[in-house]
């Protein structure tokens, strides 16, 4: 619970300078610049899902498994990260060059990619979470967003041209690997030097690649709808949805901080007991709903008061959208659950299956109720999908129907209030 309430306070923390930042940053680049920076950031999270090779569980599981190799585990996964994290940036920035219909966001897409070479240094964390020590890192992260967030208002009050912006975001990956280095220097928990091992190397490549592709595949499938926004209705329309999905994003951001923050104690569970593990997957799938509802109820009432206060009237059309993002959020975090059960009983393919399941969905709801109702409809699209993907394929697929249950009963944890104290009893185990 300490290191939940670390993770998550430092996200409370980060949301507000965030928000007041991303504020300002949109007035000053309008929706059509704001929409053409965000289809940058969209690009690169995509590319991360690949850039992580599938490391963060297995990694946690790794030190775990080996006391006293912690710095061979660490090591090598740092530089797997680093290989693919240059890969990953050289293909994106050449990609954007080369596409004819990039022609407007390739230099921004460029110099945004290189925050991925940065991106290994997240090593740290996983060390830390292995210790339940994410005080650190979420001290490390919030001193290196404020930076950011200092160096983003100085250039809104410059009036700074939008690629000006993109070197900041790119600042923000190495001001973090600056300050994780920084904290890993003083803590106490010791790994050793941090060396090469062929052997932990191929374990960590043939467990994580399957990872890597599913993630990749899902991170893809849960921002294609951002791609199809700019796609079909341009950048001022993308810069209106994106002003949404930036908001929504931070929710499902500190869903997955407390889904690894959970982890450890899951995979333990699972090797030790079924009961034990089932209640572990149980409070997981309450806990993230729990999560999920809040940001339901909070779109659906007070989107357009958020998105005036913070975007002003040119934003105007983000609320509905907002407000619908809101629900799909519930059921996102929802599924995120359910990986975390296919990471530890299921074939990594699961999660390519239900990915490709959200992409057809939302392909074929996107092309109905785009062109109809704008970025509204491409809202309307995602909620469809996801529903289907993280909720329905567990009905669907034979061997996502052990957690069918746990699933269900966590969507409920609004209407079933007694267990709300057993929710509790378990984080404080």
């Amino acid at each position: 619970m300490q290191n939940i309430l670390w993770l998550v306070g430092e996200r409370a923390v980060r949301t507000m300078a965030t928000a007041t930042v991303l504020a300002l940053v949109a007035r000053q680049l309008a929706p059509a610049g704001f929409g053409q920076l965000n289809f940058a950031t969209t690009l690169i999270a995509i590319g991360a899902s690949f850039a992580n090779l599938g490391l963060e569980g297995i990694v946690i599981g790794e030190l775990i498994r080996r006391p006293g190799r912690e710095g061979a585990v660490l090591g090598t996964a740092f530089r797997l990260r680093l290989a693919a994290g240059l890969a990953s940036a050289a293909l994106l920035a050449g990609g954007a060059i080369l596409t004819r219909g990039l022609h407007h966001e390739a230099r921004v897409i460029a110099v945004v990619a290189l925050g991925l070479v940065f991106q290994p240094a997240e090593v740290v964390d996983l060390w830390f979470q292995r210790h339940l020590d994410s005080r650190r890192t979420a001290v490390a992260r919030f001193v290196a967003v404020l930076t950011g967030a200092t160096l983003k208002l100085w250039l809104v009050a410059c009036g700074a041209p939008l690629v000006a912006f993109a070197w900041a975001l790119a600042a923000d990956y190495a001001l973090f690997a600056l300050a994780l280095g920084c904290a890993n220097w003083r803590s106490p928990h010791s790994s050793g030097p941090w060396v090469w091992d062929a052997e932990i190397a191929r374990t960590l490549w043939l467990r994580g690649a399957p990872l890597a592709l599913a993630g990749a595949c899902v991170v893809f499938s849960l921002r294609l709808d951002q791609l199809l926004v700019r796609t079909w209705l341009g950048e001022s329309a993308a810069g209106i949805y994106f002003a949404a999905t930036r908001l929504t994003d931070i929710a499902l951001f500190t869903g997955a901080t407390m889904t690894l923050s959970l982890f450890p104690a899951l995979a333990t569970t699972h090797r030790q007991s079924d009961d034990a593990y089932r209640l572990r997957l149980q409070a997981m799938f309450d806990a993230l709903s729990a999560l999920g509802w809040l940001v339901a109820i909070g779109g659906t009432f007070a989107g357009p008061w958020v998105i005036k206060l913070l975007y002003g009237p040119a934003y105007a059309g983000a609320a509905s959208v907002l407000a619908v993002q809101g629900w799909t959020c519930l059921f996102a975090l929802n599924g995120s659950v359910r990986g975390q059960f296919i990471l530890l009983s299921g074939p990594t393919l699961l999660n390519v299956a239900t990915a490709m399941v959200n992409i057809l969905v939302l392909l074929a709801l996107g092309w109905w109720l785009v062109p109809a109702l704008g970025p509204t409809g491409a809202a309307l699209a995602a909620l469809g999908a996801g529903l289907v993907s993280n909720y329905g394929t567990t009905l669907l697929f034979p061997l996502l129907r052990p957690c069918a249950r746990a699933q269900s009963r966590g969507l409920l944890i609004l209407f079933t209030p007694d267990r709300w104290p057993g929710l509790l009893q378990q984080f404080r185990s």
